[in-house]
């Protein structure tokens, strides 16, 4: 319970151009007025738009095969059963199996024999075959607890099956971190999405410009012009694209440089590196005298 606790609230703080092809989605027409259509046999039956983010609803996701893992938001069924506010809603993302496929803009996907419908834009698809290399930032879920993370390969000695630090699980310098307690956990074959640097794909972090302030969000899927994110809390929102800034995997920073780094719910001024451990995925910062670890992907040289 404690860890399934803890990754709920991980994966609400949290929050994977088309030429990320991570996970090769495309869009195949504009959106449109009229919302997605969730079929009566999926037990999800809606009064309100089971799709109301202004991101394309005939997104398309690619080479999606039955039995294949994806990662969506465990809480969507249940907010259409009971007619919740679907923009006000928290989500967790956990790994589902695709069970059918029925047309172009929903899955069937399954956990623990609770089957349901789900629109494409909500679904990230887990390719099979990845294979992963040192240093290698993946997309994946916590395996040995649950919820989804991303995670910096430690040992490729299988590239099928790699070793991982987990970088939205919090690392302590005590060691008592959820990230210091699993660290280099193996992954299982086919649950694992390899990200590249500078690409605008599935799980990579952006800064979106919300409010006037920049606040931290990680991409679910990603259009040329629209990118849909979940962030804070788990709440799931669409924004354009040049409201949005990537957030590069690897550092362009080294000890000594003065950065923006992730408090609360975006990115603040005046902290200083200190430290860099790129192995294990962390940076330590300073502000105020303090110092911290932070995950690489809370660190980011200039906005």
């Amino acid at each position: 319970m404690k860890k399934i606790l803890f990754t709920a609230i991980t994966a609400a703080v949290i929050g994977l151009g088309l030429t990320c092809c991570g996970n090769k989605n495309k869009v195949e027409n504009s959106n449109k007025a009229d919302s997605t259509e969730i079929s009566a046999d999926s037990g999800t039956v809606s009064k309100l738009d089971p799709f109301p983010w202004d991101f394309p609803k005939e997104f398309k996701l690619e080479g999606v095969e039955l039995g294949q893992e994806v990662l969506a938001p465990s809480g969507y069924k249940n907010a259409i059963e009971k007619n919740k506010d679907l923009l006000d809603n928290s989500n967790v993302f956990y790994n589902f199996t695709v069970t059918r496929v029925p047309n172009d803009k929903t899955l069937f996907i399954k956990m623990f024999g609770d089957e349901f419908e789900i629109p494409n834009p909500l679904v990230i698809p887990i390719p099979k075959g990845q294979k992963a290399m040192v240093g290698d930032i993946v997309l994946t879920w916590w395996q040995s607890g649950s919820g989804m993370q991303r995670a910096i390969v430690t040992d490729a000695s299988d590239p099928e099956t790699p070793k991982v630090c987990y970088l939205d699980l919090n690392y302590e310098d005590a060691g008592k971190g959820f990230a210091n307690e699993h660290a280099n956990e193996q992954l299982k074959p086919n649950s694992f999405l390899v990200m590249k640097n500078g690409e605008w794909m599935s799980g990579a972090t952006v800064a979106v410009m919300d409010d006037g302030e920049w606040k931290k969000a990680t991409i679910l899927n990603v259009t040329d012009d629209k990118v849909l994110v979940i962030g804070f809390i788990g709440k799931i929102k669409a924004y354009k694209r040049s409201d949005c800034k990537l957030i590069p995997l690897v550092p362009e920073y080294k000890v000594g440089d003065h950065v923006k780094a992730v408090f609360l719910t975006g990115f603040a001024n005046d902290y200083k590196v200190t430290k860099i451990d790129q192995k294990i995925g962390r940076v330590w910062v300073e502000h105020r005298g303090k110092i911290e670890p932070k995950s690489i992907l809370e660190v980011v040289k200039d906005l």
